[in-house]
């Protein structure tokens, strides 16, 4: 085994792996995860509602996407999941934050979208279902695809966290006033 498809396999089993983990902490609350209805929970409270349809489909997006590393199967589609998330996890949440983790900034997601997209340039590897099927999924056009619909995702996830912020807004006059009418006849 070369040292390059030692090393692209090794990324791809510790990233993927992970991701996949992350993906059965939402949909099965494994490893310490909440599970589907807290994570539908978190989506709805950062604007990426209704969480009972988007919870599902982030974490199987997670396990799929992480599964698709691991294994070198189909690896632009499994790297787009993950770019996806990952945009979304900096527009919902960390973003805010800043560069660094320790700030719950956006570098881990940005570290792991940057991996996402490398491996849509450079490939999977030799030791890949890809490489043993004879798919020669990756290229400048794979990542261009990639970077796409990642950027096509974050604009729906923008305007999503948009449109319950401006509905919240709307809603915290109405009730104020139920809650002081409320008060008012007790």
């Amino acid at each position: 085994m070369s040292a390059e498809a030692a090393g692209l396999l090794l990324i791809r089993i510790v990233v993927g792996l992970l991701f996949a983990g992350h993906g059965l902490q939402k949909l099965l609350g494994w490893f310490g995860g909440g599970g589907l209805r807290a994570t539908a929970s978190m989506f709805d409270r950062g604007g990426l509602g209704p969480g009972r349809v988007t919870a599902p489909l982030g974490g199987a997006a997670e396990l799929g996407g992480g599964l698709s590393l691991a294994l070198g199967l189909l690896t632009p589609v499994g790297a787009i999941a993950v770019l996806v998330m990952m945009a979304g996890a900096v527009v919902a949440v960390h973003g805010r934050n800043g560069l660094w983790n320790t700030n719950g900034g956006s570098e881990y997601n940005l570290v792991l979208g940057a991996i996402a997209l490398a491996l849509t340039l450079i490939g999977p590897g030799r030791w890949s279902v890809d490489h043993v099927i004879g798919w020669r999924l990756f290229g400048w056009r794979w990542a261009a695809a990639a970077i796409v619909v990642t950027l096509v995702a974050a604009v729906i996830e923008m305007a999503l966290i948009r449109a319950h912020r401006v509905g919240q807004a709307r809603s915290a006059p109405q009730r104020v006033a139920q809650e002081r009418d409320s008060d008012a006849v007790a």
